[in-house]
């Protein structure tokens, strides 16, 4: 037997008699009722910990050795958390201390010395998952009122059932040594799902990067581009980060914890659904260089006579829409109109200076200092209608409401047109636009929940968080269409047979 395979089994076995050796000796105090019987939700969480270590005999299997890949991280970072937050008695002491050595031999032996990328994923895979755990709140630093218990209760202990969110159904926090942590297993699965997803996702893509780097050698524009192809993903993952407990259910009125949940779960779904999308369109078609006919599509439309007339229309729509919400006082009482038309009349900005450059006119812009003070201006343009102060007078008075719409629209012109002088970072700007409205809306659902902070009173909470999500929701598949877009034009090169025809036929000229 396989010196990997032993010591998996010695790690069960260890951690399965340090299970019923805490729960004998009253280590564990589980506070269980037959409303709440928080006893199931903890079994579940700890069976993995007895039963994933034998998954060293099926390692054969890819799919098979990356879950047991990721669980020996999982596994070594809880006991690491273990050993720091309650160690009281010799036995578990040392207990913990050879299971951990035996996580670390283990990772070591089959990661660290044969296959450096994969331990470079599974160490990436836990940081990811920590962070977002650590964000979210599901670990909580606290004082230590027993020390030598880990207590576990029910989530309805501390929240009243209307307040709890779905993903914390039935779920149970523990207090552990100077660390609160709040759980519930369908969370808890679609955390690790998560993180997994952004793991594999940034390997598919740097591993394309470096692909294409061996082929052409351009290693200072694989790093350039491969920098600027995560940041959607990073941004997909902090959606879900949303779903905390503490947050959902301190101050807030119970309508808006209500609306709060409902987002924060819709969130996470989009989330997990454009992060599969991007695994699958990374794996099948980007990685094996695979025409994608929906992206050649959007292409096609773009590049097409009909576009520049959709544009007009679309620049033409706006204002009329924008009087009719004005003539209802729309933009009193609705944050959705009030910053939606705004952010319309920035996009029909975008859209005009591309029906301008479409009619003959070409500004290009040659010095990177006009193009970064442009870049500047018009995000100041754009965004400094978000502070609070500067949007109650456009709330207060309609001629500076519609001043506001027209430094949208100018700020939109200023963007095309730096994009328009742009050669090679083109997506990449595209994709600092989408972040910039969607860290906007991340701000704004954080102050919400976490401070309970009513930045716009003249609105309320509830709009506020309405109006972050819908603008968090919208920025994110535009931002993943960026991505997909700059992965799938950089994952086909030229050849170097190509390049080498093509220095010929250049050359060709000169030798006559």
């Amino acid at each position: 037997m396989k010196r990997e395979a032993v010591e998996s089994i010695i790690i069960s076995v260890f951690t399965l008699y340090l299970f019923i050796y805490s729960a004998i000796s009253g280590i564990f105090v589980v506070f269980s009722s037959r409303l709440y019987p928080s006893i199931y939700q903890f079994i579940a969480m700890l069976i993995p910990y007895v039963i994933l270590p034998l998954l060293v005999f099926f390692r054969r299997n890819s799919i098979i050795n990356r879950i047991y890949l990721y669980f020996m991280f999982i596994g070594l970072f809880t006991f690491i958390v273990l050993l720091f937050t309650y160690i009281v008695y010799p036995l578990m002491e040392i207990m913990i201390l050879l299971t951990l050595a035996f996580y670390t031999d283990i990772i070591d032996n089959l990661y660290f010395k044969k296959s450096k990328p994969l331990f470079y994923r599974g160490a990436a895979f836990i940081l990811i998952l920590f962070i977002m755990l650590l964000i979210s709140r599901f670990f909580v630093i606290s004082v230590p009122v027993e020390p030598t218990k880990i207590v576990v209760d029910s989530i309805y202990a501390d929240f009243s059932s209307s307040k709890v969110p779905y993903l914390f159904y039935y779920g149970i926090i523990m207090r552990v040594n100077y660390i609160y942590f709040t759980m519930g297993v369908q969370s808890i699965i679609l955390y690790i799902i998560l993180a997994a997803l952004l793991t594999e996702n940034y390997f598919l893509i740097f591993s394309i990067v470096n692909l294409n780097t061996g082929i052409l050698g351009k290693k200072s524009r694989a790093r350039k581009q491969a920098t600027n192809l995560v940041t959607p993903a990073i941004s997909g993952g902090v959606s879900a980060l949303s779903c905390q407990c503490e947050g959902l259910t301190a101050i807030l009125p119970t309508v808006a914890a209500v609306v709060a949940t409902v987002i924060s779960t819709t969130l996470l779904s989009e989330s997990i659904l454009l992060l599969l999308l991007s695994n699958f369109m990374l794996s099948v078609f980007i990685n094996r260089r695979a025409k994608i006919k929906f992206v050649s599509s959007i292409k096609n439309l773009r590049n097409s006579n009909y576009f520049p007339l959709l544009a007009i229309f679309f620049v033409m729509l706006i204002p009329v829409l924008e009087v009719i919400g004005i003539f209802f006082h729309l933009q009193k009482t609705s944050m959705l109109f009030f910053y939606g038309v705004n952010i319309l009349m920035f996009i029909s900005g975008i859209f005009l200076m591309y029906a301008i450059t479409k009619l003959g006119m070409k500004p290009f812009i040659k010095t990177v200092k006009v193009k970064a003070a442009i870049i500047t201006i018009a995000s100041v343009m754009m965004f400094i209608w978000f502070v609070p102060s500067l949007a109650y007078y456009a709330y207060s008075n309609y001629n500076i409401y519609i001043m506001m719409n027209i430094m949208g629209i100018g700020a939109g012109i200023l963007t095309y047109l730096v994009y328009f002088s742009l050669e090679k970072l083109k997506a990449a700007y595209i994709e600092f636009n989408s972040m910039m409205f969607s860290m906007t809306a991340l701000v704004f659902f954080y102050i919400s929940i976490i401070s309970l902070t009513d930045m716009f009173p003249f609105f309320g909470i509830k709009q506020q968080l309405y109006f972050s999500a819908i603008l968090w929701a919208v920025s994110l598949p535009f931002m993943w269409l960026s991505t997909i877009d700059t992965m799938y034009r950089y994952s086909i090169p030229e050849t170097p047979i190509l390049m080498k025809n093509h220095n010929s036929k250049i050359a060709m000229p000169a030798e006559k």
